[in-house]
């Protein structure tokens, strides 16, 4: 061998030594995880930082999440993996052992900073922008992305190689093709785009490329550009807004129209779009929305006759034989509807007597059977076998459900006093309509003899209408000056129409023709209450305008003035236990002043042994007789729910620590947190007959309206206070109490059925509230059901709650004593009897587990007490000032919420510290449930 190929072999057994060393010091160091090479495959495909409705976690809440996606062929083992927010610190969160993603397969983590389960990491997401690191055991990053400010339920994730911003997103599925480069940005709402013809009882008159024949919806583009449609959603539920997604590449053209088929299909079929969902002819609302959720356009439905539309012409709404679907609606509208009238609607009155009067226009009897009435809503009433005699009128009255006994028929709806249409059919088909407008108790409209519509003072119901009539109401008088805060001395003026005599009164009564006759200006030197009313000859007299001017102090929350006759409010006040409503006029001013809302109501005193107390609880209705059934005005500022019909004016009940916001405390500490009926909360300030009145919270009331108001439920429903039915009966209640008692709910079939009657979680909630807060005074129960829903319990007045931290917190599942003052045994035994089932004790458990860390802990709980206490901070020397007998002084104040602080405390201390012991729980168990605590 010469001296070259010596060289040459020693390089080569080199290289090959080399080649060893730095492959054994990969092998070495390569943890056995890394076995899987990551490719791009293995990546944080989606993150979602204000997760408002997309997804809810296993305990029903809304939270953050992050999305992991295994692109390999092969399962991966991440335990001891990592996920991170903090770009030097790519180790602050650990996969548990065990935990798997499967080949091709998502995995969602939620970003809760509670790690309540195995998935749920110990930090959160920022909606503002920030690092989120997937890492190895050992630290590595395998993926990593940085999003900016992101909008609600929209999204920041993988697409085509690059990371991208959805609008909708896709939590456990393959990531939407809908996406911006850059951050998404919320845009005030003006798209042109309307629904403007539908019909949900299409029998036989258009049938699509599926051959059937189905609803049927029409959208028209009143803008110059063409619009992608993509990505937007349409709805016939109002709590499900996205129920439809308009696939992709779906453009209706500039002033054109959109025909969409509600078959259920969720497909095109060659061309047409047809929903997920039917329309049918008992739906009530259609909401076309855009990709960020916001609402484009909301119609009312109302149930059509068969082949018949309704649709959209100059501005007003109107029915067709001859559909016009996909191009514009014509004048022919109504006429090709209405078969030759018979039959006439002769005269409407929405109250005392509600009642509508038919009247029979020929020479003949006419046999109602064939005929029906409806009203706006969608509600038709078949009408009975009976006659008509010629030229002759039956009456028809409204009522709760329909009969048909001593000769009168009722009809099973009620007719509304503002905005209200009745509609009278003949073989299906309208013969006739009746828009009846604002009426008040003492009016009714009708037909004079020239067969124009009036207005009659004198009700005529079954007989020839009076010849004394009106031709509409005055116009009401208008305020140079909206009401609000003003300085001392301002003048108000009044204006009203050409030929109308004004009156107003300035001590909170309600004014007439013997009040004060306005002339040349009021001057205003204190907090006043002006009312006004305008008369007019030939007309009715108009609505009273009322609006309070505040004169001295300017408050820092909204205030109320509550306004009536001196008598009224005086026979209120001083009989107190005496069950009686008062008509009273009600203003809300927001902070800065302004008129928030205005109505004619009625009020009474509220609660029970809070009555006695100088400053009295009480309840506002908006009823018919007053003109005015709801009102559609944020009371509260962060509800989305909008229309009331009665709410109340809590005076902070018992409250025995005199702080105030015990109550609200308690109900502020859920809001969020855990899904229960209860009442929001806002605190105000309110004057009577523009004296002050001190410090109020307005309340939701617990009954019928909060079900309508928060469900959409209105009908069919049984509420029961305490034992007794205050709507509907206690018929299923009482069948389920007896099936518990009767059927073990260990066997599974058993407590499969209850889940079918029960809201589990819910009730779980309730249950565990009234425990852990030792709520002495249990009487106040309240429950309900829909026909085809699930019972749920509503939580209110929690005043006697806490007095004693160290109350046992296991009675509501246990066989213990209960600490309440009175309580409903029924409730006792349900809760007992279910706590058998494993499923629902480890449902109690864990809930009671998050709830001691997440909602009850005493940091959380004190900046809630600073929070609502600081809230009224400043208005406390005026109501201590007014109400002195309760409070001695501001010190007295600020040491009552300092010692409601430390019960809080106390109480969860003794709760952490009793909780083994209180359930007879095993070392085991305990761990399971709080070992976090």
């Amino acid at each position: 061998m010469n001296r070259k190929e010596l060289i040459i072999n020693r390089l080569e057994i080199l290289l090959i030594i080399t080649c060893f060393i730095a492959l054994f010091i990969i092998i070495v160091n390569t943890p056995i995880i890394t076995k899987y090479k990551n490719d791009g495959k293995l990546i944080i495909s989606e993150v979602m930082p204000s997760n408002n409705r997309t997804i809810n976690t296993e305990i029903g809440s809304y939270e953050d999440y992050i999305e992991i996606y295994n692109g390999y062929e092969y399962d991966i083992d991440l335990s001891g993996y990592h996920l991170s927010d903090d770009n030097f610190d790519t180790k602050k969160w650990t996969f548990p052992e065990g935990t798997i993603i499967n080949k091709d397969s998502y995995l969602l983590v939620y970003a809760t900073d509670k790690q309540l389960e195995e998935l749920h990491t110990n930090f959160k997401l920022s909606k503002e922008g920030e690092v989120i690191t997937l890492s190895e055991p050992n630290g590595k990053s395998l993926s990593k992305l940085y999003y900016l400010n992101t909008l609600e339920d929209t999204s920041y994730g993988y697409m085509n190689g690059e990371y991208v911003y959805f609008y909708k997103g896709t939590p456990g599925e393959e990531n939407s093709k809908f996406f911006s480069d850059k951050p998404i940005e919320k845009t005030k709402n003006e798209i042109p785009l309307y629904i403007t013809e539908y019909m949900n009882n299409n029998v036989s008159k258009i049938k699509n490329k599926n051959n059937t024949f189905d609803g049927m919806i029409e959208i028209y583009n009143d803008s110059d550009s063409d619009i992608d449609l993509s990505n937007y959603y349409l709805t016939n539920n109002s709590k499900n807004i996205t129920k439809y997604t308009f696939p992709e590449n779906i453009i209706i053209k500039a002033k054109s129209y959109l025909t969409i088929y509600t078959s259920g299909e969720n497909k095109l079929i060659n061309g047409e779009i047809h929903t997920n969902f039917k329309l049918n002819k008992d739906d009530k609302i259609l909401i076309l929305s855009d990709k960020l959720h916001n609402e484009i356009d909301k119609i009312s439905l109302i149930e059509l006759p068969s082949n018949i539309s309704y649709g959209l012409y100059e501005n007003n709404w109107h029915y067709y034989t001859n559909t016009s679907f996909g191009k514009r609606n014509e004048s022919d509208y109504l006429e090709k509807v209405i078969a030759e009238k018979d039959i006439i609607i002769n005269e409407v009155s929405s109250l005392n007597p509600e009642a509508i009067e038919l009247k029979n226009i020929t020479a003949n009897d006419i046999n109602l059977k064939n005929y029906a009435i409806g009203d706006k809503s969608g509600k038709i009433t078949k009408l009975p076998n009976i006659n008509i005699k010629a030229n002759s009128y039956i009456v028809l009255y409204g009522s709760d459900s329909y009969s048909y006994k001593n000769n009168k028929v009722y009809l099973g709806f009620h007719i509304n006093n503002s905005k209200e249409t009745i509609y009278l059919y003949k073989d299906n088909m309208i013969i006739d309509t009746f828009n009846v407008g604002k009426t008040s108790s003492n009016i009714s409209i009708g037909l004079n003899d020239n067969n124009e519509k009036v207005y009659y003072k004198t009700k005529t119901f079954g007989k020839d209408n009076s010849k004394t009539n009106f031709v509409g109401y005055t116009e009401a008088p208008v305020f140079s000056i909206n009401g609000g805060y003003v300085d001392k001395g301002t003048k108000l003026t009044i204006d009203s129409s050409k030929d109308s005599v004004v009156y107003y009164t300035t001590d909170g009564s309600f004014p007439n023709k013997s009040s004060k006759k306005y002339k040349d200006g009021i001057d205003l030197n204190k907090t006043t209450v002006v009312k006004a009313i305008a008369y007019k000859d030939g007309f009715i007299e108009s609505d009273i305008v009322s609006r309070t001017f505040f004169i001295g102090r300017n408050h820092d929350l909204p205030v109320i003035s509550i306004s009536s006759n001196q008598k009224n409010l005086d026979s209120l006040l001083i009989n107190y236990y005496k069950e009686q409503e008062k008509k009273i006029n009600f203003e809300l001013y927001e902070q800065n002043g302004s008129l928030g809302v205005e109505f004619i109501g009625g009020t009474k005193l509220t609660g029970m042994d809070s009555r006695k107390r100088e400053q009295k609880s009480m309840a506002i209705y908006l009823r018919k007789e007053y003109g005015l059934q709801e009102i559609n005005y944020p009371l509260f500022n962060d509800s989305n729910i909008t229309n009331y019909s009665s709410f109340t004016l809590r005076n902070a009940g018992e409250d025995p620590f005199s702080i105030r916001i015990q109550d609200t405390v308690l109900t502020y500490a859920l809001n969020g947190q855990m899904d229960i009926d209860m009442q929001d909360y806002r605190a105000v300030v309110v004057y009577l007959n523009g004296s002050y009145y001190g410090l109020y919270n307005i309340r939701e009331k617990l009954n019928e309206d909060y079900i309508k108001s928060n469900y959409g439920i209105e009908d069919n429903i049984d509420l029961i206070k305490y034992a007794t039915a205050s709507s509907g009966t206690r018929k299923e209640y009482d069948k389920l109490v007896n099936y518990i008692r009767n059927n073990d709910p260990k066997n599974k079939k058993v407590y499969e059925y209850l889940k079918t009657q029960i809201d589990m979680q819910e009730l779980c909630n309730y249950l565990i509230v009234e425990s852990y807060y030792g709520n002495t005074d249990q009487g106040n129960i309240r429950y309900w059901k829909s026909k085809d829903g699930k019972w749920r319990w509503m939580l209110y007045d929690l005043d006697w709650s806490l007095w004693n931290t160290n109350l046992s917190f296991n009675y509501t599942v246990l066989n213990t004593k209960s600490p309440a003052v009175t309580n409903l045994s029924s409730l006792y035994t349900i809760g007992r009897r279910l706590y058998r089932n494993s499923e629902f004790k480890d449902m109690y458990l864990k809930t009671f587990a998050y709830h001691l860390e997440n909602t009850w802990n005493p940091k959380r709980m004190n900046s809630i007490v600073d929070k609502l206490s600081k809230e009224i901070e400043t208005e406390m020397p005026y109501h201590i000032n007014k109400w002195n007998k309760e409070y001695s002084s501001m010190n007295s104040w600020r040491n009552n919420i300092t010692r409601f602080k430390k019960q809080l405390t106390n109480r969860y201390n003794y709760v952490t510290k009793n909780i083994k012991n209180e359930f007879g729980l095993s070392t085991e168990e305990y761990k399971k449930y709080f070992s976090s605590l």
